[in-house]
């Protein structure tokens, strides 16, 4: 949802209404004459076609109504009520708890006798 969101904040849908008003240019020119000169109608903008005409009004209206957002608040504004309310850090020593140390008949043992066997 984040992408599709990004995707519209940024004018993407105008571009892909535009690569798909070129590319039906493309094919309404190409019928007619060649595909250079098609091209050519398509990249100097003398020959618009509706859906284009109706992409630059929508652009063009787009773009009239910025949406800037001004704050009148300062960083400060926002950290020192932070401050007041942190506590001063603990000024004792962190101890760690201690861990027995295994006897080494724990670490190393024999299998035991006779080795079991597992019938299935």
């Amino acid at each position: 949802m984040m992408g599709v969101a990004l995707f519209f904040a940024i004018g993407g849908h105008f571009a892909l209404l535009q690569g798909i008003a070129w590319t039906s240019m493309l094919r309404d020119f190409s019928r007619s004459e060649s595909i250079a000169t098609a091209i050519d109608k398509i990249v100097d903008g003398k020959h618009p076609c509706g859906l284009c005409k109706k992409i630059a009004a929508a652009r063009q209206s787009q773009s009239q109504d910025p949406l800037l957002l001004v704050s009148t608040k300062k960083f400060s504004d926002f950290i020192t009520p932070l401050i007041s309310v942190l506590m001063a850090p603990l000024s004792r020593p962190l101890v760690y708890a201690r861990v027995p140390a295994p006897m080494m008949e724990d670490l190393f043992f024999s299998p035991p006798v006779p080795v079991p066997i597992f019938s299935c």
